[in-house]
């Protein structure tokens, strides 16, 4: 796929197809991931949770922890059915050992710094998981709600005790982009109409203006 139809095939995704991507499909991606994405001198500063998502009564539980308005109720809410993908990818940090730390060592390193390495490179990271996905004619949807339980969402991806979820990525054969398709929310047994048409995604949450955002500067 050259890249102008990636970029314009790759996008939000709130309805799945039950058609499930290979394991092996999932493992490919990553392994491409692992030996191409950059990481400030290969230290790798996050980790990655791959969460199989099949389990009703967890679908649930994930979909009340990611609530999307809170001062809405459940059965008017739209949800976040992202998190219904077959797939789930959770996003964590890992703290670099000082054997990997190529010039420094940790107690020369403030935590924060960790941190900030750790949030930048996952950034990267997810996009590449976008890309690569979509290169593959599967789709994505991330969802940052599941910070609202880190507790039970350590539980769920069952993530080492020294790492916390950053957020997570739902994984899977999208349906039509251009359709304005149901689900049926866990929580409450209902069908509901996804939150929007993800080729309309600049109705409910128009575009800043380029100009606000993009700056060339240093020129005479």
């Amino acid at each position: 796929m050259d890249w102008q139809e990636l970029i314009n095939k790759r996008h939000t995704t709130f309805a799945w197809e039950d058609t499930v991507p290979e394991r092996e499909t999932i493992q490919a991606v990553l392994e491409e991931l692992y030996m191409h994405v950059p990481s400030k001198n290969l230290q790798f500063p996050w980790s990655i949770y791959v969460y199989r998502n099949n389990n009703f009564e967890i679908q649930k539980e994930i979909m009340t922890i990611c609530h999307r308005n809170r001062e809405r109720d459940i059965n008017i809410d739209k949800g976040n059915p992202q998190v219904l993908a077959p797939w789930i990818i959770a996003f964590t940090n890992r703290w670099v050992k000082d054997l990997e730390r190529r010039y420094e060592k940790t107690s020369d390193r403030p935590d924060f710094a960790q941190r900030d390495s750790e949030q930048i490179e996952i950034g990267i990271v997810a996009l590449f998981l976008a890309l690569a996905f979509a290169n593959r004619g599967i789709q994505s949807g991330f969802c940052q709600n599941i910070l609202n339980n880190q507790t039970r969402a350590k539980e769920i991806f069952k993530v080492a005790p020294d790492h916390e979820v950053r957020f997570i990525m739902g994984v899977g054969y999208g349906k039509s982009s251009d359709t304005l398709h149901t689900y049926i929310d866990p929580r409450t047994g209902n069908e509901k109409l996804i939150p929007f048409i993800p080729d309309n995604v600049e109705r409910p949450y128009p575009r800043p203006a380029f100009e606000s955002i993009f700056n060339f500067v240093g020129e005479n």
